[in-house]
């Protein structure tokens, strides 16, 4: 089971995003943190799927070599 993940608050989030001037409301501001926060989830799931199947690729030209000596 995976713990909640505690976000950025909104006031640092908005301080961020209204650096170079712009302004955004509080709701537009939680919209795209929580729109961050999902690419983020997707890149991790990505990084992570990919690092298991070089593991397994990995594993198996193990075998392989071991079968081949």
């Amino acid at each position: 089971m995976e713990k909640p993940v505690e976000k950025i608050s909104l006031s640092k989030c908005k301080s961020v995003l209204e650096s170079d001037g712009s302004k955004y409301t509080d709701e537009e501001v939680l919209q795209i943190r929580d729109y961050l926060y999902m690419l983020a989830e997707i890149e991790h799931e990505v990084y992570m799927r990919k690092r298991n199947r070089e593991k397994e690729i990995e594993k198996e030209q193990q075998e392989e070599y071991k079968q081949a000596a």
